[in-house]
């Protein structure tokens, strides 16, 4: 049993919830082979993620309708993926380079950012910071496509640090300047998006970044900030944070920096990650907004309508590829908020309404006068919390109980 409980776990916070018999079938297999399939999809024959974007005009003229179709294409994916944890990682990368599509132009830029964090979401950790650096959302974002050795612009460079790197009190104000210098010269193509160092404008003179002398290019930008041991100890915090919980216990984790930076594989650390998860060692924590609504869709519910999508992330506060600072989106808590809450039970209500108005799709488990069965469909294998098994024991079956039960506390903690 305790197994089956670690798998539900990892379901519902790394999978994003479950599909029909999905739970059943990972306990046939068992938590380690769940993990591996999960961590090396290739390994195991699993299809490969394809463009959710692909077959998107970008040509039209009102960006923001491109981007809202891409936005409802991405969450689409997401709940039809056969890679959760690719999926689960590439909207993790997008809010720790966090790029927002209200900024880059064209705005439909930010599918090709999307696509770039898939392609390294469990990958090399050094590659992928390299690839940001000089991704034409990011160069847009930051103003990197700017950054001349006439007039070095820092916002990079600073961000770099404080935030992709070696992160608060381990750099310098002259680190900021050293790193926007040897980064100065990157431009961007408005029209298609290529992007090519220009010698005239690249400041190719040594500098000292975080005590590393002779830095003067991207490389040896990365060589440096990659050497500092704040770096591996950074991601490795945020990815434990992710998957683990704000409070987790760091000394499960405090050897995985070392190993993390001989190879800055990131597998090896999901996997660990995974396991001490399925093992009991999570701390209970909100699932975001995005991830709950595809535990939604993953209910067979209804799609929702673009508006009231657009309704419910925008009260929330997490829209996806539009993160509201280079911080990133909100911590997990913020999600308790009373605007989050309520749009939370208006979408709730709205799915179960809809769901229902079709037989067919409305989940059998719903219509029954068994929580226990409920509850199972939700991956909460250990049953309902009393509170919410008395308040849905006073609801009939059906579309009331399924709206309550989507947005009851026992479905948004995990």
């Amino acid at each position: 049993m305790e197994e089956h409980i670690g798998l539900a776990w990892l379901g519902r916070k790394i999978g994003w919830g479950f599909t029909d018999g999905q739970l059943d079938e990972w306990a046939g297999l068992g938590a380690a082979a769940v993990i591996e399939r999960l961590v090396d999809p290739d390994e195991h024959g699993v299809p490969a993620r394809t463009d959710p974007f692909a077959d998107i005009d970008r040509t039209d003229e009102q960006q923001a309708r491109v981007v809202a179709t891409g936005i409802v294409r991405w969450i689409d994916a997401a709940v039809e993926s056969p890679r959760p944890l690719e999926t689960f990682m590439e909207f993790f990368w997008s809010d720790y380079f966090a790029v927002s599509g209200r900024v880059v132009r064209p705005r439909h830029w930010m599918f090709d950012h999307m696509n770039l964090l898939a392609s390294h979401a469990t990958g090399n950790f050094a590659e992928l910071l390299r690839a940001v650096t000089i991704d034409p959302s990011m160069l847009r974002f930051l103003d990197g496509g700017t950054n001349t050795k006439e007039n070095p612009n820092e916002n990079f460079g600073r961000e770099m640090l404080e935030l992709y790197s070696v992160g608060v009190d381990n750099f310098t104000e002259d680190d900021v300047k050293a790193a926007a210098r040897a980064l100065t010269g990157w431009r961007v193509h408005s029209r298609d998006g290529a992007v090519r160092l220009v010698a005239s404008r690249h400041d190719n003179s040594p500098q000292t970044l975080l005590g590393v002398e002779g830095v003067h290019d991207l490389d040896t930008t990365m060589a440096a900030v990659l050497a500092h041991p704040a770096t591996a100890e950074r991601v490795v915090h945020k990815l434990a944070t992710a998957v683990l919980g704000q409070e987790y216990d760091v000394d499960l984790v405090a050897d995985l920096p070392t190993a993390f930076a001989e190879t800055w594989e990131l597998k090896p650390v999901l996997r660990r990650l995974l396991e001490l998860g399925v093992a009991g060692h999570a701390v209970p924590s909100v699932l975001e907004p995005v991830a709950w609504y595809v535990t939604a869709r993953k209910l067979r519910m209804t799609q929702a309508g673009r508006e009231q999508l657009r309704e419910f992330f925008t009260l929330a506060g997490q829209v996806p590829m539009q993160p509201p600072n280079v911080g990133g989106f909100p911590p997990p808590d913020a999600y308790l908020s009373t605007s989050a809450t309520i749009a939370r039970f208006n979408l709730a209500a709205h799915l179960a309404d809809q769901t229902g108005r079709n037989n067919s799709r409305i989940d059998p488990a719903a219509l029954t006068n068994d929580l226990d069965l409920l509850a199972q469909r939700f991956g909460i294998v250990d049953g309902f919390r009393p509170a919410t098994q008395q308040a849905l024991e006073n609801l009939r079956p059906g579309v009331d109980r399924l709206a309550a039960t989507l947005a009851s506390p026992d479905l948004v903690v995990v």
